[in-house]
């Protein structure tokens, strides 16, 4: 495992952070973890919507009987649309550091963004929190730039404390659908400047486009899947949050080609080459990744180790006066 640290925060973070969202049963909730651990995992997200607020709980009763909480990096979730405002953040707060067992969340991130709501007003909410000693650092998720950086602004000339992550798509295949509705990518040459001048941490959500650097059989296995479990709830004709309704374009196409060129050059998957993608970007950039499995555990760590130039993450994204050129 690799680690990399985020101002304010006195732990060091994995590079991959595992995402509570899958699990729904104690007993393989724990030996995931504990996989997790033995391979230097350390990093937790949860959600204060996941599973109506059991996975928060299954997370909580692990961590009390491993005695591992000051071991551990634990992130909360919450203020997800439609209750996306200052009070829910607060009352949600209160409930996930109850389903948590913990007093504090070492990251706590808006899961939206309200457009409707003052930049001022989140800013004022989330050092409220911090000033609690409810929370360490924060962030927003699904946040434009825009608003993001009308936030940190308005936090640096009021002497509050600013948003030091951003929690956005940040994968090489570019989202052109949104998964759901409010879903942003980073995937964009201004966020991404921003990212790097301003040495802003990201967390990346679907950091390897859902499987769509998979071979073809296995991402439209994946697809058709996805499909059927959204059926009882997607309206007639809205698309899936599958990886070839969210992610297949041309270029995307060609993206996932490069990848292909270059991972069988370094004996690796593309899968691979696209995990350690965002991996590899030149500010403090983590990626979540949702194994159900011990086994999908350990295909995500090859990753962890494949060093791609800046030059080369431009090739394989497409920018630039390379971008034309095959390796």
């Amino acid at each position: 495992m690799k680690y990399d640290t985020i101002k304010g925060l006195d732990k060091k973070i994995s590079k991959l952070i595992i995402g509570n969202d899958n699990q729904t049963e104690y007993d393989s909730a724990a030996k995931l973890w504990d996989h997790w651990i033995n391979v230097g995992g350390n990093a937790f997200d949860n959600a204060h919507i996941y599973g109506k607020g059991e996975m928060e709980k299954l997370l909580g009763q692990w961590h009390t009987k491993r005695n591992n909480r000051d071991d551990i990096v634990i992130i909360a979730k919450g203020a997800h649309t439609p209750d996306c405002n200052p009070k829910s953040l607060s009352d949600q707060l209160t409930e996930s550091l109850d389903r948590l067992q913990i007093d504090c969340a070492d990251i706590y991130i808006m899961h939206r963004d309200n457009i409707d709501i003052s930049v001022d007003e989140f800013i004022d909410a989330l050092n409220q929190e911090k000033d609690k000693g409810r929370i360490k650092i924060f962030g927003g998720s699904n946040w434009t730039l825009d608003r993001f950086r009308k936030a940190n602004n308005w936090a640096n000339k009021n002497n509050k404390y600013p948003m030091n992550i951003l929690n956005n798509n940040l994968a090489l295949s570019k989202m052109i659908k949104p998964l759901w509705d409010g879903c942003i990518s980073s995937n964009d040459e201004n966020i991404l400047k921003y990212l790097e001048e301003t040495q802003t941490a990201h967390f990346s959500w679907s950091s390897q486009g859902r499987g769509y650097f998979l071979p073809p059989e296995i991402c439209q296995a994946i697809e058709n899947k996805i499909i059927k479990n959204e059926s009882s709830f997607r309206q007639p004709g809205e698309h899936s949050s599958g990886p070839l309704s969210c992610f297949d374009s041309e270029d995307n196409r060609e993206r996932r080609k490069r990848a292909q060129d270059l991972a069988k050059t370094l004996n690796v998957s593309a899968q691979n080459i696209a995990g350690a993608w965002p991996l590899n970007q030149p500010f403090p950039s983590f990626a979540l990744v949702g194994p159900r499995k011990i086994e999908e555990i350990d295909t995500s760590l090859p990753s962890l180790n494949i060093l791609i130039s800046k030059e080369k993450s431009h090739w394989l994204n497409l920018i630039g006066k390379i971008s034309k050129k095959r390796i």
